[in-house]
């Protein structure tokens, strides 16, 4: 009788080949919208396909608002989707600002910007490593 070992090792190893680690930072944007009565207090909230992976701190009054704080999701893998979206908090609902969707295609770092639907821009970096 054969030894399952090798079995088993090939499945462990292709388990850790189809996913991998994603990292969203860097995130900042440029010339948020006014509003009627003030300038935007903006947050970011980060998701992997359906899964939510973390919302920014609120930078408060500022048009050109940068965020400090790292996104990581262990299980991601080639073809999924990283969605961005910006909001402007209010004291009842909050304002969409716009957002930008990418397929993660191949590994490694890159660095890109979407136009929001409001005006403005979202710059972002992110690793899939």
């Amino acid at each position: 009788m054969a030894s399952s070992l090798p079995l088993i090792v090939l499945l462990l190893c292709c388990v850790g080949l189809a996913h991998s680690y994603l990292t969203v930072s860097n995130l900042r944007a440029q010339n948020l919208r006014l509003t009627k009565y003030s300038k935007p207090d903006g947050y970011v909230k980060v998701y992997y396909g359906s899964i939510f992976m973390g919302q920014t701190s609120f930078v408060r009054g500022n048009r050109d608002p940068s965020w400090p704080q790292s996104f990581n999701y262990y299980s991601a893998k080639l073809g999924g989707r990283l969605t961005v979206k910006v909001y402007d908090k209010n004291a009842v609902f909050d304002d969409y600002l716009g957002g930008c969707t990418t397929v993660i295609f191949k590994r490694g770092i890159y660095s890109g910007w979407c136009n929001l639907s409001t005006g403005g821009t979202l710059y972002l970096t992110y690793s899939f490593i």
